[in-house]
């Protein structure tokens, strides 16, 4: 996907606070970026909501697409790039169910999967679920690779406080019924991208929403089972870095950040 930021300088932000609010570690916490694929979890509580709501069913089937429409009146239709297609979702014209394009979307962040998801929910939705969290520095304006909509100023914006705010209100089960809660919980823990994740211990119970695109680099991870004495959650956010960088840094703060957590020790 083509970008603005990788020639942008070096930027780096993180917020670590615990299921009480306490803040553990905290750089820059309200610094903006481009959110990447960390913005699919407004997606994901928007569509949990209305599971909730009896509006949408995890079993209901939904057409797998590739072609979408831009905001961008007059812009038409877009598909994917390459490197943004899903290779582990079915052809265009077959279905999934809701639950699956909701998975794929979290542990794999699935594109296709997400828009899908949107076209269900309405971007409405998931504005709504970003200022239930009280992430209000966040915006989701667009469907994910609507490149006309995006040169025209549409675009996903989020920061490390947000992140956090937004993963303790997915865990804590404060946007959702407790089986809609499990839900989410599951999909986060079998992330397929993990950052924070890999730098915990094997016997961690942790998930995470990671996203990038170049120049950017963010993680968003629960780390302790949600509502245990010395569960946290930390968010870092980078920006201007090479991807093996930006992979690195991320790791170092997180490594750090739970030397410190009272969670037993990375090995």
């Amino acid at each position: 996907m083509s970008s603005t930021h990788g020639g942008s300088a070096p930027k780096l932000s993180y917020f670590a606070a615990d299921a009480t609010g306490r803040v553990l570690a905290s750089s820059s916490p309200d610094t903006v970026f481009y959110a990447a694929s960390t913005i699919k979890l407004a997606v994901l509580i928007a569509a949990m909501r209305q599971v909730d709501a009896g509006r949408l069913e995890l079993s209901q089937p939904v057409l797998v697409k590739d072609r979408f429409p831009s905001r961008l009146p007059g812009a038409g239709d877009f598909t994917f790039d390459a490197e943004e297609t899903d290779a582990g979702m079915p052809p265009a014209g077959s279905t999934v169910t809701l639950a699956e394009a909701l998975g794929r979307m979290v542990y794999a962040s699935s594109n296709s999967g997400t828009n899908m998801v949107l076209e269900l929910t309405g971007m409405e939705a998931a504005a709504e679920a970003l200022s239930l969290c009280g992430a209000e520095s966040s915006r989701l304006e667009r469907l994910i690779s609507d490149h006309a909509a995006r040169d025209a100023g549409y675009t996903h914006e989020t920061t490390a406080a947000d992140l956090v705010r937004i993963m303790h209100a997915v865990i804590s089960g404060a946007v959702a019924g407790p089986d809609s809660t499990g839900f989410m919980l599951e999909q986060l823990r079998r992330q397929e991208h993990p950052v924070i994740g890999a730098v915990l211990p094997a016997t961690a119970d942790w998930g995470s929403k990671s996203g990038w695109v170049d120049g950017i680099h963010h993680d968003v991870a629960f780390i302790g089972s949600p509502g245990e004495p010395g569960s946290y959650v930390l968010a870092v956010c980078t920006q201007g870095y090479g991807p093996e960088q930006a992979v690195a840094a991320i790791k170092s703060v997180a490594a750090a950040v739970h030397q410190d957590s009272g969670l037993p020790n990375l090995v």
